[in-house]
């Protein structure tokens, strides 16, 4: 997915959120004209998401070079935002004066609601989109490959919360098959465009049908004069007579 494609669809889900929040009317806004309710909470989430996106890449940065926690970092982010939004707000909410805003007690309590209401907001957009908003480390145990790549094209084709770790990919009629340590899922493509779509990924076609990445090659076994490579997952993939040399030479198979 392209980063306008992403950035559109992020923008659709925030103003969505804007609009479930001026027909909820929270914090007191219930009292305004309906038309307005929902363009004040529509633009001011918007307003939110804008600040508070170009500091979450600072975040994800000071977590991934430091040691400070992934949340840690997301909360400071969300600290720093918050400040320039409660501003914009309060001064409108003050009649557009600046004299008596910052230091008051309703000012405190803004705060920390847009505080609030953003920490809400990061969490949807954490669950609805797993791979932007996270950093390249976060990969729970913190086994895997080097994520401080891209993930490949080919994850665009892929559902939300597919493995992180693409083992193989095998031709069936008209499908790819995309296997993962405990997953699979059928593409309608051809094997040779899903290949390109692995990009930078190490690996090769071993077979006709059958990719294999590199990482995922666990041994090799001999069956009479062919070969078949065991994958961590347990898969057995079959070996081309015409590509056991290119395999010795890589040392897949010994």
């Amino acid at each position: 997915m392209t980063w306008q494609k992403q950035l559109a669809i992020e923008l659709l889900v925030i103003s969505g959120i804007g609009l479930i929040m001026g027909l909820l009317g929270p914090f007191g806004t219930y009292a305004m004209p309906f038309a307005l309710r929902l363009a004040y909470w529509v633009i001011f989430i918007l307003v939110g998401y804008l600040i508070f996106r170009p500091i979450s890449f600072a975040a994800i940065w000071l977590h991934e070079a430091t040691t400070v926690p992934y949340w840690g970092a997301m909360t400071m982010a969300l600290l720093v935002a918050g400040l320039p939004l409660s501003m914009m707000i309060g001064f409108m909410i003050n009649g557009f004066r600046w004299q008596g805003l910052m230091f008051s007690d309703d000012f405190a309590l803004l705060y920390l609601q847009v505080i609030g209401i953003g920490l809400g907001i990061s969490l949807v957009m954490r669950n609805l989109f797993p791979r932007e908003y996270r950093s390249t480390g976060d990969q729970g145990d913190g086994e895997g490959p080097d994520h401080t790549l891209p993930l490949p094209a080919l994850y665009n084709r892929l559902p939300q919360g597919f493995p992180d770790t693409i083992l193989a990919l095998g031709v069936e009629d008209h499908y790819v098959r995309v296997h993962a340590t405990e997953r699979s899922e059928m593409l309608l493509m051809r094997l040779g465009d899903a290949i390109r779509e692995m990009e930078h990924i190490e690996g090769h076609q071993v077979h006709r049908s059958w990719w294999v990445a590199a990482e995922a090659v666990a041994s090799a076994k001999r069956q009479d004069r062919n070969w078949r490579l065991l994958l961590t997952n347990s898969l057995e993939i079959p070996v081309a007579r015409n590509r056991v040399a290119a395999l010795k030479q890589i040392g897949w198979i010994k």
